[in-house]
């Protein structure tokens, strides 16, 4: 495995397991009858926020190709 792929998987766990999390935290407070969109919008603007910034470090991994 090169050394970009293992950054691209690491910033895809980044990216993806705490969005995962907050969306998980919004259905079981929907299932609880709380306030769950609170927990959505986090999640929506995690994967925008650490979206682009993988982007960022990947595309700075490929000019110093």
């Amino acid at each position: 495995m090169t050394r970009e792929t293992t950054i691209a998987r690491a910033l895809l766990v980044l990216v993806f397991a705490p969005a995962g999390g907050l969306f998980g935290k919004a259905v079981a407070d929907a299932a609880q009858g709380r306030e769950w969109w609170p927990w959505l919008v986090a999640a929506l603007i995690w994967l925008v926020v650490s979206g682009l910034v993988a982007m960022a470090v990947s595309n700075r991994f490929d000019e110093h190709r």
